[in-house]
Parts: C-alpha cells; sequence; structure tokens
C-alpha cells in the first residue's frame, strides 16, 4: 500500500467512525510542500484529511495531479499551551546521545535519483550513496527531510501509531555533536564536489532537476539543520520536532519549510512557544553564513510571528537579508503529516502529512 493511500485509509476510517470531532469550513488556500519537501510521488491522491476530536477542529487537504488545497482554521494560533495535549505521549530526548541508530535507518535520495541526471552527477550521487561515512557516520538529517522517502514513511507510521520512539532516537544520533567538526567539514567537501561540473555542475547549472536542486540546498543547509532539530521545549523537555510534527495544527511545522526556501501560508501563524522563538532566532544566527538559507523569508516569518506575539519575541533586527529566490509548491512536493511536517517539513520530502 503506498503512503498516500495508507493515509487516506487511516482518514477514511476515522470518517466511517463518525469522529465528533466539529468541523469548522474555512476559506481555502494554497498549501506550499512542507517538512519533507520533493520526493517523487507517483500517486494520484496525496493526502487527505485529519481530525482531533480532542481539539473539536477539523483539518482537511485535498490533492490530486492538478490541485492542491488546505482548509485552515482561520484562528489565531498564538497559544503558547497548544503543544500541551500532544506532547504527553512524546518521548524525551535520551539521556545519552545515541550513537547508534535503530535499523532500519532512512536513506536520503532513495527512489529519487532520476534518470534526466547527467551520467557524472548519475554516477557521483549513487557512489555517495553507497560511502559508509555518508550514510551513517554523518548521516544529514536535512537530506532525510527533504529527500527520503523512506523517511517519510518511518514519520507517517510514527503519527498513525502514536509512537516516536524511533524519531526521537534519529534525531539524537543526527544531531549528536561528538563528530560535529569532523561531519561538517565532510559535508562541506561534498557539497563543494557536487558543484563541479564532472559531478553535478552541468545539472545544477540546468536548474531543470528539483531532486538535485534540493540535495544542494540541504547539504548546505546541513549545520542549521542539525542544530534545529536539536532544540528542545524549555517547558515540556520535549524535541521541538516531535512536537510540531504531532501539533493539532501545521503552524508550527510550516517553520520547518523556511530552509527549503518555502514561505509560511498566507493565513499561517505559528505559536508564541520557546519552540517557535528557538527556531526562529536559529535561523536568524545562520543568515549571515548560509547561503543556501531565504533570510528574506525567515525575516518575513519573524514579523508575522512578532506581530502576534510582541515586537521583541524574537531577534529580527539580527537577521541580514538575502536575494535567495524562493520555491514554488507542487503536488507531489506533499508528504509530511502534520508536512509534521512537514513538514515537509519536510522536501518533494520536507513535506506534512495530516493524519
Amino acid at each position: 500500500m503506498s503512503n498516500a493511500s495508507a493515509h487516506n485509509h487511516g482518514i477514511r476510517s476515522r470518517h466511517r467512525n463518525n469522529d465528533p470531532a466539529k468541523r469548522i469550513h474555512l476559506e481555502e488556500v494554497d498549501i506550499p510542500i512542507s517538512l519533507v519537501v520533493d520526493i517523487p510521488t507517483h500517486d494520484d491522491d496525496v493526502l487527505v484529511s485529519r481530525s482531533d476530536s480532542s481539539s473539536n477542529e477539523n483539518m482537511s487537504v485535498r490533492a490530486d495531479s492538478t490541485n492542491s488545497t488546505i482548509t485552515i482554521p482561520n484562528t489565531n494560533t498564538t497559544s503558547t499551551n497548544s503543544s500541551s495535549s500532544s506532547s504527553s505521549s512524546l518521548p524525551l530526548p535520551p539521556l545519552t546521545p545515541i550513537t547508534t541508530p535503530s535499523k532500519p535507518i532512512p536513506m536520503p535520495l532513495d527512489l529519487s535519483i532520476s534518470n534526466s541526471l547527467t551520467n557524472g552527477c548519475m554516477i557521483y550521487l549513487t557512489t555517495l550513496l553507497s560511502t559508509e561515512e555518508f550514510i551513517y557516520d554523518c548521516l544529514p538529517f536535512s537530506l532525510l527531510l527533504t529527500t527520503s522517502t523512506s523517511y517519510s514513511t518511518l514519520l507517517s507510521n510514527s503519527i498513525q501509531l502514536n509512537n516516536f520512539t524511533n524519531i526521537n532516537n534519529l534525531i539524537s544520533y543526527t544531531s549528536n555533536n561528538n563528530n560535529s567538526e569532523r561531519c561538517e567539514n565532510y559535508i562541506k567537501i561534498i557539497e563543494d564536489n557536487l558543484n563541479s561540473n564532472k559531478n553535478c555542475g552541468i545539472d545544477l547549472n540546468q536548474n531543470k532537476n528539483q531532486v538535485i536542486k534540493q540535495t544542494k540546498n540541504s547539504l548546505g543547509n546541513y549545520k542549521l539543520i542539525k542544530k534545529i532539530s536539536n532544540l528542545i521545549n524549555e517547558e515540556t523537555g520535549i524535541y521541538c520536532y516531535l512536537e510540531n510534527v504531532k501539533s493539532k495544527r501545521p503552524d508550527d511545522a510550516y517553520l520547518w519549510n523556511l530552509p527549503s526556501g518555502i514561505p509560511l501560508p498566507d493565513k499561517s501563524i505559528p505559536t508564541c512557544s520557546s519552540c517557535s522563538r528557538s527556531i526562529l532566532n536559529t535561523y536568524s544566527e545562520f543568515t549571515s553564513t548560509t547561503p543556501t538559507l531565504n533570510s528574506t523569508l525567515v525575516k518575513q516569518a519573524m514579523s508575522r510571528v512578532n506581530d502576534a506575539c510582541g515586537a521583541s519575541f524574537v531577534n529580527l533586527s539580527a537577521v541580514a537579508l538575502s536575494n535567495t529566490s524562493t520555491r514554488s509548491a507542487s503536488v507531489n512536493s506533499l508528504f509530511l503529516c502534520p508536512l509534521g511536517w512537514f513538514l515537509g517539513v519536510l522536501l518533494s520530502v520536507f513535506s506534512l502529512i495530516w493524519i
């Protein structure tokens, strides 16, 4: 069963069981990709709906090969307690950092390498994916969020089963600081080699393949995503990412799309939580040193949050503006659940799949 059909089955089952969640009909707005972004899928029906009886709210997503819309309750979502109910069943970070990830380990770029790439690029990526240091020692969470169908499946299964232990351990493993400097240098070498014409430079210059573009972007965001994935809610002690992807509303999860060049949806207002503050302030910290991070989008998101939470909620003045272009969403990019997620999310993965 495909990811999309599995989700649809669970959603339809809820409706057959007469889920008592109150349905709210509101304006429909276009949804950009989410926590997991840019992973091609062959399903026509990408995603459907999520309702939560405890929140008395209903969220629905309709997507086909030509259109995708999401219905978002048109209410202010700035409550700092929005994650309290969803956090109760989430695991705390391991006391000792995970040094051996649970198997099977999600693979970046699985099912995403296209024949439209040049031979040199295909060979380079294939070789990279057979390198233990890349797929094991320095596994980039940024690439899992954006180019991994296996990670998308792991996340959606975790949400369906309400068991986030594997994701929790994976975050601990990929954000482990014991080998930070070595892995950061290693990923930088990979990023530089990717730009070579004998590898994927021609493909990048042609600007036609979303997978290779997202790969370059995610490699550039390696250090940033590693840091924000390790952020913990000051009140609950739980990883912010887990709370965001399990939240009843997608607004906070949309923040994880910003490194992929995906702006917040027009109607979305992230919560005034310590996680929102920490994530946005971390983006601000990285704007001057991370060319792949669109600081204009970061500033727009920070302005929206400050409008809702107070002018000094996040440090808007620290953002160094860039000219990095934004990306548009496609239906085939939807993948994350809350996509989290995702978001997409997380990329054709970083996409949110609401249960």
